[in-house]
């Protein structure tokens, strides 16, 4: 998928993006800014983990035997079934990602501390993705030092309350007005 997207990046000849990734697209996102830094601005990771020691103990014993029904009734299963040109489908793709989730790369801290993109990192406060684990992300890339006495880093983090893996997207409102008041000062900082 790392390499769909650069592919489709060339094709529309963009040079360099800023790339936003939700859960699995955050973790395409991070490998883009790994490993072609050259075509990343900015980079916004929402549910993101670089281990698996990222996630909750417990959805680590869940994505290994997902079954179809566990998300009837979800977002995902809703959108699936309206827009999927096959929605019958469905127990196929489930299966694609059990095998996707079971080859999860862990990468090392060393390898996300060498991304230079300022980045926003996303979670909410009941995740699948531990609350410290963002955090280590947020300092890896700079982050969680005294503003104040320092200055602001490149990157930010945003804990967003209430809010679940799945709730997340629903969170309209609130991922716009961060992620466009991130992308927005960042061209600011640029542009100085």
């Amino acid at each position: 998928m790392v390499d769909d997207t650069i592919a489709l990046l060339r094709y529309l000849n963009i040079e360099k993006a800023d790339i936003f990734g939700y859960s699995l697209g955050a973790g395409i996102a991070m490998q883009i800014a790994i490993q072609h830094p050259e075509l990343v601005n900015r980079l916004v990771l929402a549910s993101v983990s670089y281990n698996r020691k990222g996630f909750h103990h417990e959805v680590i014993e869940g994505v290994v035997d997902l079954k179809p029904e566990y998300l009837d009734g979800s977002p995902f299963k809703e959108v699936y079934d309206r827009i999927a040109p096959n929605p019958e489908d469905w127990t196929t793709l489930i299966e694609k990602v059990n095998l996707l989730n079971k080859e999860i790369i862990d990468l090392s801290p060393e390898t996300i501390h060498m991304i230079r993109a300022p980045t926003l990192v996303i979670i909410g406060d009941s995740d699948i993705i531990r609350p410290e684990h963002a955090v280590e992300i947020f300092r890896l890339l700079g982050g969680g030092v005294p503003g104040d006495i320092t200055g602001l880093p490149n990157s930010q983090l945003a804990v967003l309350p209430g809010t679940t893996h799945i709730t997340l997207i629903g969170r309209v409102d609130w991922l716009f007005s961060m992620i466009s008041e991130f992308l927005d000062v960042n061209n600011s900082k640029n542009q100085k």
